[in-house]
């Protein structure tokens, strides 16, 4: 079956379940497993009408259910993981995705079942204990061991991802693994990615159960992670009636004491991943361009200075300094300093260039956690491995980002391995003293969690090679408010201010928006909260949601000269100059003697708008005067004179534009002055060079000359000349 085909018949069923029409979605359902001859799906379709026929028949007899809602929900959830399920069985068959190849395999190959991996895994595990006593703590058969174990963690994570939907006994084993002090904890964060990679395909209650189960727990390293994976299930799915069994697991997590701190640093963390783009761009486009140009003078420096001895001193001496501060690199990595400090990804773009290792083709691996014991690693030179162990501990490092160092320390010369080594010593070191200093360790080592894991998961979904096949959950907003089972969840302001001014200061004004909106419902009148919300409308284009917010910021704080010019130029947006200059006025009386030349230009542009050409021109005068060296009023200046027929004065500041950077617009009005002078042959030559400024195509000009005809009347030129200015032109131009 075609993928159109199967695409189709899922909405039509989704559409009947939507409209609650489901007698209409049974039927198709059945239709569908049938053609597919699906038979014990057929049955489960069979079986769960049944009970919907049973419901309908107490509620058409006034039988009083209570549960009748509940059930109603758990029978729509189960018709829709028997759609998923029907829609996976007729893709599997040719779908060239990796999913599908993986699903394919394993079908074919007779793998092993999930709770088959997991006693193998525990009985190549108890046998690695042994082996660690051995003398050395190594040797081959240790070492074939740690191999094994490897290759049956990555089918595990393979049978975790296409399992759908996990069964009783796969949920039962997977929550025994999970709590258990048998596996290790990179092997249990190893199945999180398992159960969260496999709910991004199919919506699984059995998953949304365990990573509830797992953050209740509550352990220091798995909770936090859990939680982030949670967030971005329940919110790909926000729009989908949750099971009871879920929806329950899911409210129990609040139970955790640390849910609310939990809560606001996952949300923080999943917004700041939306930054990681602009960060790279930064980094790519600004800092490393601009150190590349340093690179001459600086080598030059070096050779003059001889040979240096003292690396500190060389660091310490102020000429280096006031190159960087010239070059304005001192500026972009101070800002990116503070930027990392507040969680930012700031080694997306060195680490991007670094996936290209064998070791990134295989996707299990980009879901495993770092250790130094990874067979690939461990093999490695001594020096090498050392300096892997160092790494390990590294709180700055995501886990794909440290086995991207440590695969590329190969090419590094090994003369230059054991400074690389003590240099890392001491950065760790003084890393670690950081957080032991922390006025709450524990939060701390739980938001550097949560940090590094949305870090892999974003490396994940945009990098890996066949990343186009997944559905990325960071291509969204991520508005976890929007999530109805963890609504309520998200009322406390602290949080919700913490989000918002995080999307307002990066300028992602339609997100800010969101939040804003809910901080408005939960909270009393806040003027600054008001003019917030009035910018980010005006930032994304909706003039009137602006003008509405900045005109109630004004209600609870009328001295502000700041909100007053907002609405002012809200109205002029609107295309209401008058009013703009009501309030352009206003401004102008709080400023007194000290008149911003911003406010004199904005009432010269109101009166501009108007056609009221005197008292513009008047305006612009005033504004040369205030700043005598500015250009910025010389157009509409001349503009507005042109208008009144000061030919002359209008003409010497054309004359001024001439030298400045003459635009289409500037040619055009030129002409347009030659034109009211009776100085037809420079009128056509202005109209020529217009032409060449902007798009070279005579239409667009035509057009902007037709919509200049009132202007041309108002200096007393007939409006039936342009068409033969046009035709002059083709003309001239053959």
């Amino acid at each position: 079956m075609k993928k159109q085909d199967i695409a189709l018949k899922k909405n039509s069923i989704i559409d009947s379940i939507k409209n609650q029409n489901l007698y209409d979605a049974f039927k198709q359902l059945r239709a569908f497993s049938e053609s597919q001859m699906t038979w014990e799906i057929t049955d489960e379709i069979t079986r769960l009408e049944e009970s919907y026929r049973y419901m309908l028949d107490y509620a058409i007899r006034g039988i009083a259910d209570p549960s009748r809602k509940q059930v109603y929900e758990g029978l729509v959830a189960g018709m829709l993981t028997i759609l998923n399920r029907l829609e996976r069985h007729a893709m599997t068959p040719e779908t060239p995705s990796l999913y599908y190849n993986t699903l394919r395999y394993r079908s074919h190959a007779a793998s092993g079942s999930i709770p088959e991996y997991l006693r193998r895994y525990s009985r190549l595990a108890s046998d690695s204990s042994l082996f660690n006593l051995v003398k050395d703590g190594r040797n081959d058969a240790a070492d074939q061991n740690n191999r094994k174990r490897e290759a049956v963690e990555r089918d595990l994570f393979d049978a975790l991802w296409v399992t759908f939907p996990l069964s009783v006994a796969d949920y039962e084993a997977l929550t025994e693994a999970l709590a258990s002090d048998v596996y290790p904890d990179y092997f249990k964060q190893l199945i999180i990615n398992g159960v969260l990679l496999g709910a991004l395909e199919f919506y699984d209650s059995r998953r949304v159960q365990i990573l509830a189960r797992v953050y209740y727990s509550g352990s220091e390293k798995l909770a936090p992670i859990a939680l982030v994976a949670q967030l971005l299930v329940l919110y790909k799915y926000r729009n989908r009636t949750l099971d009871k069994q879920a929806l329950d697991a899911v409210r129990l997590m609040p139970d955790n004491p640390a849910w609310h701190s939990d809560l606001k640093e996952a949300f923080l963390e999943l917004v700041r991943a939306r930054d990681t783009e602009r960060i790279t761009r930064k980094m790519t486009d600004e800092v490393l361009p601009e150190m590349i140009k340093l690179r001459p003078e600086l080598n030059r420096k070096f050779k003059d200075l001889g040979e240096i001895s003292d690396a500190i001193e060389m660091e310490e001496n102020p000429e280096w300094q006031e190159m960087l501060e010239k070059s304005g690199i001192a500026d972009k990595l101070k800002e990116l300093t503070e930027i990392q400090l507040e969680g930012g990804d700031v080694f997306m773009s060195t680490f991007a260039h670094l996936k290209s290792f064998s070791f990134f083709n295989e996707i299990a691996n980009w879901f495993m956690p770092f250790h130094s014991d990874y067979s690939d690693i461990a093999s490695m030179p001594a020096e090498l491995a050392e300096v892997a162990r160092l790494i390990e501990s590294t709180p700055v490092f995501c886990n794909s980002d440290k086995y991207s160092f440590v695969l590329s320390l190969q090419s590094i010369p090994q003369s230059q391995r054991e400074l690389m080594k003590s240099q890392l010593n001491m950065q760790i070191d003084g890393m670690l003293e950081m957080q032991r200093e922390s006025l709450d360790e524990s939060r701390t080592s739980r938001r550097s969690v949560m940090n590094r894991y949305v870090q892999d998961l974003y490396r994940f979904f945009k990098l890996f090679r066949r990343k186009a096949e997944f559905d990325d959950p960071f291509v969204s907003d991520l508005n976890l408010v929007t999530i109805p089972a963890l609504r309520g969840q998200f009322r406390d302001s602290d949080t919700l201010k913490a989000i918002a001014e995080f999307y307002f200061r990066h300028k992602y004004y339609g997100d800010a928006i969101n939040i804003f909106k809910v901080i408005e419902e939960n909270t009393y009148p806040d003027g600054q909260l008001f003019e917030k919300m009035g910018y980010c409308y005006e930032r994304t284009g909706n003039i009137e949601e602006a003008l509405r917010y900045y005109e109630q910021a004004e209600l609870l704080d009328a001295g502000s000269v700041w909100t007053l010019r907002h609405i002012a130029r809200c109205h002029r947006l609107l295309g209401q100059p008058a009013k703009a200059l009501e309030y352009y006025r206003r401004v102008a009386e709080k400023e007194g003697d000290s008149e911003s030349i911003q406010t004199v230009i904005a009432m010269g542009n109101c009166y501009l708008d108007m056609a009221q050409w005197g008292e513009a021109s008047g305006q612009y005068f005033k504004a040369r005067y205030l700043d005598e060296k500015s250009t910025r009023v010389i157009r509409p200046l001349a503009w507005s004179l042109l208008m009144q027929k000061d030919f002359m004065r209008a003409r010497e500041l054309y004359d001024e534009i001439l030298k400045l950077n003459p635009t289409a617009d500037d040619y055009l009005n030129m002409g347009h002055l030659a034109l009211a002078v009776h100085d037809h042959d420079n009128a056509l030559n202005f109209y020529k060079l217009s032409i060449s400024a902007g798009d070279g195509l005579i239409e667009t000009f035509a057009s902007r000359l037709i919509a200049d005809a009132k202007a041309l009347e108002t200096v007393g030129i007939d409006s039936e000349i342009i068409p033969l200015i046009l035709d002059s032109i083709n003309y001239s131009e053959r």
